[in-house]
């Protein structure tokens, strides 16, 4: 092995790559499962719909922290849902700040892929077999 190769090998075990690549992993099988809706909708875009559907009117900023989203990710998929006219957004008394909340047409995409996406989290339940209570509590961990 050469020394460059030798050199950065251990960073072929990295905790960060591997976690990120299996969460991109798992968000293709749900956006699999997702496009059987009929509905444009991904994975991404289903975890803020469903955040604003238990909480309302945060801003961008609290709704990015909430979900641990960089903000220009946040923000592009929030026009999208607007423009979906899945989300409603007000802007502040002095039109800086604007707050975003789940539509009616929101709450009706959520029950549409609802059943989509029950199929691919029983999906994934099964891959990760009986330790997946013990990989919930681990993830918990890190969100912290």
């Amino acid at each position: 092995m050469d020394s460059q190769k030798k050199k950065y090998s251990e960073l072929t075990d990295c905790l960060c790559t591997s976690i990120r690549k299996s969460a991109r992993n798992i968000s293709q099988k749900y956006n699999e499962h997702l496009k059987q809706s009929g509905e444009k909708i991904n994975a991404n875009q289903v975890s803020i719909l469903v955040t604003l559907s238990q909480i309302e009117n945060k801003t961008i900023s609290e709704l990015s922290n909430q979900l641990k989203m960089e903000r220009t990710t946040l923000t592009r998929n929030l026009k999208i849902l607007d423009k979906s006219g899945w989300i409603k957004t007000n802007y502040g008394l002095d039109g800086r700040m604007k707050f975003s909340k789940l539509s009616k047409n929101g709450k009706q995409v959520l029950d549409k892929i609802l059943p989509h996406w029950k199929k691919a989290q029983n999906q994934t339940k099964k891959l990760l077999g009986e330790d997946l209570q013990l990989f919930q509590q681990n993830l918990k961990k890190l969100t912290l």
